[in-house]
């Protein structure tokens, strides 16, 4: 720290030493005199401070575990020096302290975690990021085709692609409550507080408990999750495309746990409940009343809403099955893959 003093002495002197020169040039050679001072002023505040030195000199002194096996420390002081540590992946390298935990993620990918070191000293601040490749641990997911056909209360791993989510009701309808995840085998809902942490369209690594609610199939309470890429389109092989409405309910709990693709009649109930029918609907009646009400709230932004207004139109909808716990079908939207026709046909419920 002497040595900056000593620096800041100087400078000063030669400030003052400049300013007694200028009051004793001619007028014809202050201008000259003028423009030299600006140009040398203008050279120091482009100098980095004796701090801001000391600090890049110092992080750069920092060594990190580019493959860290385990749990590793983080130098948090360094002399006068404070030194503040943040990841980019909270879930595979969690900072605490000065303490970083390592989670070797699952899906056989590893991944690249971004460490931030930064340094404080006085009004001084600077950052450095350090790059962390984490190796995955051996890939044991299973298909999801697996996951549905497997024992209730067992634990269960899978890999594939987000592809829709499912919306709270009530005081918070835009809350996640849960998502789906397909594969090429199929497709199954996920619901816990994992939700909120990926998007559609994320290729993940998800553990969880096979688990059954009225009547369906789910994965809950998810954790391992690991997201090892984004912005995927969903791989729809094992989705039906050959039945009607009807047809899918004639199958009654050989439905559920399946996702189709059909046309259907969108209506609305007198509880604002939106559903779709078999598009050969009869006048007098619909041939489905509401087991095909979705749980997606209409009032969070989601597929629901998108519904809502297009009464008495034909839809094309990819639509998981579930079951309530009299065993009566219902379901959730995953996906509209088109809109139609309007429908001249009354919509009215009988």
């Amino acid at each position: 720290m002497k040595v900056k003093n000593r620096l800041a002495a100087a400078i000063a002197a030669l400030a003052t030493m400049g300013h007694t020169a200028m009051s004793s040039l001619r007028n014809e050679d202050k201008d000259k005199a003028q423009g030299a001072q600006e140009r040398y002023l203008g050279f120091q505040e482009g100098l980095e401070s004796v701090d801001e030195i000391l600090l890049k000199n110092t992080l750069n002194s920092i060594e990190l575990p580019e493959e860290p096996e385990d749990t590793f420390l983080l130098d948090t002081f360094i002399d006068d020096i404070i030194i503040n540590w943040s990841s980019s992946n909270e879930r595979i390298i969690s900072i605490n302290g000065g303490t970083a935990n390592v989670l070797h993620p699952r899906g056989g990918v590893d991944q690249k975690v971004k460490i931030t070191a930064s340094a404080f000293l006085r009004d001084a601040a600077v950052s450095r990021d350090f790059e962390i490749t984490v190796a995955a641990l051996e890939d044991d997911s299973m298909t999801i085709a697996d996951v549905l056909n497997s024992k209730v209360g067992s634990r269960v791993s899978m890999h594939g692609i987000v592809s829709a989510f499912l919306y709270a009701s009530g005081d918070h309808p835009e809350y996640r409550a849960g998502f789906y995840v397909t594969d090429s085998t199929g497709t199954v809902y996920v619901y816990g507080n994992m939700a909120e942490d990926v998007e559609v369209g994320d290729e993940v690594y998800v553990s969880g408990i096979k688990s059954v609610r009225f009547n369906t199939p789910q994965v809950y309470n998810p954790y391992n999750l690991t997201i090892i890429s984004r912005n995927n389109t969903p791989s729809w092989d094992a989705v039906d495309t050959s039945k009607t409405v009807e047809e899918i309910y004639n199958l009654g709990k050989d439905a559920v746990g399946n996702v189709y693709e059909f046309d259907a009649h969108v209506s609305k109930n007198q509880y604002g409940l939106y559903t779709l029918k078999d598009i050969n609907y009869k006048e007098n009646g619909a041939a489905f009343k509401y087991y095909f009400a979705g749980t997606i709230t209409p009032d969070a932004e989601n597929y629901a809403s998108e519904l809502r207004g297009k009464e008495n139109q034909i839809v094309r909808v990819k639509f998981a099955v579930g079951a309530n716990q009299d065993w009566d079908l219902r379901g959730d939207v995953l996906d509209i893959v088109s809109y139609e026709k309007e429908e001249e046909k009354d919509s009215q419920e009988s």
